[in-house]
């Protein structure tokens, strides 16, 4: 895992141990926004209500908006997952690599919350995960998002 920002928002891989959720814990997180989809959350947990319930049990809140693979959130999904975010400290997002989507997510959350532009978002993401928002779309969404936001 790893802070943009410290104990306000950072990103991971989806976990495949019960320890590196303890791990997460350890490190201050309190909220987790999960974005793969239920089938790859599956595929590591063999259940997805299964995942969230682990994550429960530890002590994290989480919401779950699945995104699929290379894609960016919707709009709608975005506005709700910025709403979320900005309720608490210690949110750490993931999805399967922790890279694109997560990337894309985190990088518009500094779009909005700190006035970046969107090159100097990405390029402020990869600081700390490199090769953070993977495809076209993903660059198209913060660009568009950005447009709507400039002050």
């Amino acid at each position: 895992m790893y802070w943009v920002r410290k104990r306000e928002i950072g990103g991971s891989c989806l976990p495949y141990t019960v320890d590196e959720i303890r791990e997460w814990k350890a490190k201050g997180v309190k909220r987790v926004l999960v974005l793969p989809e239920e089938w790859e959350i599956e595929e590591a947990w063999g259940n997805a209500d299964y995942y969230f319930s682990i994550l429960k049990e530890n002590g994290l809140d989480y919401l779950h908006i699945p995104i699929p693979d290379n894609y960016p959130p919707t709009q709608s999904q975005f506005n709700e997952i910025y709403e979320w975010l900005n309720k608490g400290k210690g949110n750490l997002v993931h999805c399967v690599g922790g890279i694109g989507r997560t990337g894309t997510v985190i990088a518009a959350y500094l779009i909005i919350k700190e006035g970046y532009d969107p090159n100097d978002a990405v390029t402020e993401v990869r600081k700390y995960r490199e090769g953070a928002v993977q495809s076209l779309q993903q660059f198209e969404f913060l660009i568009k998002l950005s447009s709507k936001f400039e002050r």
